[in-house]
């Protein structure tokens, strides 16, 4: 039985011996160098076409060429495959970098308290191993972010904002900054005056700004914000329902409707309703924020101010790698805006 022959791989020296030039004339066209003639090139591209001729990587980074490979870095508590949303966001960096002819290389951390993690991480950058790191689930004020840009690194964060940071080299997408006054609106525009909060992790940049558009947003209605009805969560459906739990066992009345700081914690707060045998929305309403999957799966279905999550990361993306390249007028950060999908979790009142 004949055995099939295998490809000898060719060096760079071997192609240009086939294509008769010199060895430095096929690295000029496989860097994209415009000083070769078209004539010149077609031949060497047809000798490495038909050899299937790649340079090796490690020659390239040695000739200061780029990785083409951004690190996605997830710091998350919660288990990221056991959340549909969560899915969705590795998806759309992943097909966002696609698209731009980029590579990704994903690293879920728990935190960045852990002096280990953090080694981790600058090791990967100062290796040189990828071009960008993309960070979700940062805190605004995140020591490592202010090392890393301070040399000269890239790292594009969501939802991120410093107003004192103006490095060419970091860059954020965020949430508009008004969501939360814009529920209060809504909530108020059904004729709702006994409104509950249940905010979210104040660390986040987003959530400080719904916070503040909540108590705006009360104040512009004329509404009184009332201590028993206002909690803090973080960004989880269990912070949600210990909030909404530690809520209803504190106050002495209900509010007609609870605005959560986004839909994970109102799914929280539906369980800790459900648990009081509190019926949504007949006795209690609830709206959330984000526009997340399961919005329109949860019963009833969650009213919510969603986002183009789809949006969000290629704007982060495309503007990361931009930063790479250098790109002039690059803008340093995005504010997302959100649209109101009603459903049936909000119950007009008179």
């Amino acid at each position: 039985m004949q055995r099939k022959a295998t490809m000898k791989k060719l060096n760079s020296a071997e192609i240009a011996r086939l294509a008769g030039v010199s060895r430095s004339t096929v690295s000029r066209v496989v860097n994209g160098y415009a000083n070769v003639p078209s004539e010149t090139r077609d031949r060497v591209m047809k000798v490495i076409n038909e050899n299937e001729y790649y340079p090796l990587l490690s020659g390239q980074l040695l000739a200061g060429k780029r990785t083409g490979t951004l690190g996605f870095f997830w710091i998350s508590d919660s288990a990221i495959a056991d959340d549909i949303q969560s899915s969705t966001f590795l998806v759309h960096v992943t097909e966002s970098a696609a698209e731009l002819g980029y590579l990704v290389l994903t690293c879920i951390l728990k935190n960045l308290t852990d002096k280990e993690n953090i080694n981790y991480i600058k090791r990967i950058f100062l290796q040189e191993r990828i071009d960008a790191g993309i960070f979700i689930g940062v805190n605004n004020n995140e020591p490592l972010l202010d090392e890393l840009t301070s040399r000269g690194k890239i790292v594009g964060v969501f939802d991120h904002f410093r107003p004192d940071c103006n490095e060419p080299n970091r860059i954020s997408v965020n949430f508009e900054i008004d969501t939360g006054g814009k529920a209060i609106d809504y909530v108020c525009g059904m004729g709702h005056k006994d409104i509950a909060i249940i905010d979210g992790n104040m660390n986040r940049y987003s959530s400080v700004k719904r916070h503040e558009s909540f108590l705006s947003g009360l104040q512009r209605h004329n509404i009184l914000i009332r201590r028993e009805w206002m909690y803090y969560a973080d960004v989880t459906e269990p912070s949600g329902y210990k909030a909404a739990k530690e809520l209803l066992e504190n106050c002495g009345q209900l509010p007609t409707v609870i605005c959560a700081n986004n839909d994970s914690v109102a799914f929280g707060v539906y369980h800790a309703l459900e648990e009081a045998g509190i019926s949504i929305p007949g006795q209690v309403s609830v709206i959330g924020i984000d526009g997340h999957v399961r919005a329109n799966l949860v019963s009833p279905p969650l009213t919510s101010f969603a986002f183009d999550f789809r949006k969000f990361f290629f704007s982060l993306v495309s503007r990361t790698i931009s930063a790479i390249n250098q790109k002039e007028g690059n803008p340093l950060t995005e504010f997302i805006p959100s649209v109101l999908v009603e459903r049936a979790s909000c119950l007009k009142i008179n």
